[in-house]
């Protein structure tokens, strides 16, 4: 091979080399930013599902607020009933506060059903039974109408108002379990 021949093929191998280099740093570019692009969207979708699942968390935690704190008023009521029944001095606004707060709590118990997990509905299925089972015998007393079940009378009401308060204590845990505090942890004040 003469000096020319190699000096042809020398310039042909750097033109084919200088070539393929920008085609190849072409390729590796395209893929390191498919690789960009990729992670991108993977983190997108992570912060969409991490979105998604805080508002469900507090779609939950702000619907169990409203239940406790309804279920609670109903007891209060319950309770004032029961004192203003025994002292023979009920009035048409006791009885309206009353069912005021019974259809709130009913309102929020029904919610809860779409919301929250089937054993904290369990827990808020008692309660409610419970209330509305003391609302059902106090309404009988101030109506001087006949025991549904045998035994009702002021006394067992009172017990029922009691028993029910440990129901509210009970759906309280199962509640802060469900949105993940611990059921004697302090939630610090978010204001």
């Amino acid at each position: 091979m003469n000096a020319a021949a190699v000096s042809l093929i020398i310039a042909f191998l750097g033109i084919v080399g200088t070539l393929a280099s920008g085609l190849l740093t072409q390729r590796l570019a395209e893929k390191a930013k498919a690789r960009e692009l990729a992670h991108s969207e993977r983190q997108r979708v992570d912060e969409r599902r991490y979105e998604a699942e805080r508002a469900t968390v507090e779609a939950i935690r702000a619907c169990c607020a409203a239940l406790i704190t309804a279920s609670m008023d109903y007891h209060s009521e319950l309770n004032n009933f029961w004192y203003a029944l025994r002292a023979e001095r009920v009035t048409e606004e006791l009885r309206s506060r009353l069912d005021d707060a019974r259809r709130e709590q009913r309102a929020r118990h029904a919610d809860a059903e779409m919301r929250v997990s089937d054993d904290v509905i369990v827990a808020v299925n008692g309660v409610s039974r419970g209330l509305n089972r003391v609302y059902g015998v106090l309404k009988r007393l101030d109506s001087r109408l006949p025991p549904r079940r045998e035994g009702e009378s002021m006394e067992q009401a009172h017990d029922q108002i009691v028993e029910t308060w440990d129901q509210l204590a009970a759906m309280r845990v199962a509640m802060r379990r469900s949105i993940g505090v611990s059921p004697h942890q302090v939630v610090p004040d978010e204001s």
